[in-house]
């Protein structure tokens, strides 16, 4: 069974039927100003901030319901979770920040037919 990605216990990937399209990181590479009254700024380097992951995709009908719900079980553990690539490259402990979902062609049982969802996780250091 292939996969994209696996969050904790949770499955990334088609055969799930829960698969993102877009995956967007962001690292910061710890540079600031300090501000000097007669001239330009000096750099200096305070630290790398956190990485961040943005996971993005489209899911359909009960099922992505569902999974939505399993995402939103894993966030309110309020616990790192491992995240592993589908070559097997593990990278490390992740937290949920944030997930949003947009409910879109919603019948009459309150089922959406189809909802765009976003996962952002934080990359969790307790050094």
């Amino acid at each position: 069974m292939r996969q994209q990605m696996v969050l904790g216990d949770f499955i990334f990937g088609l055969s799930r039927g829960f698969a993102y399209s877009t995956l967007q990181r962001s690292s910061d590479g710890g540079w600031g100003d300090l501000e000097i009254i007669a001239s330009k700024p000096q750099s200096r380097q305070n630290g790398q901030k956190l990485e961040k992951l943005t996971f993005a995709g489209t899911a359909m009908a009960a099922v992505g319901m569902q999974r939505l719900d399993q995402l939103r079980a894993l966030q309110d553990a309020r616990a790192p979770l491992p995240l592993v690539d589908g070559i097997g490259r593990n990278w490390g402990l992740w937290r949920i920040t944030g997930l949003t979902e947009n409910q879109a062609n919603v019948i009459d049982d309150g089922t959406a037919m189809l909802i765009n969802w976003s996962l952002v996780l934080e990359e969790f250091i307790n050094a």
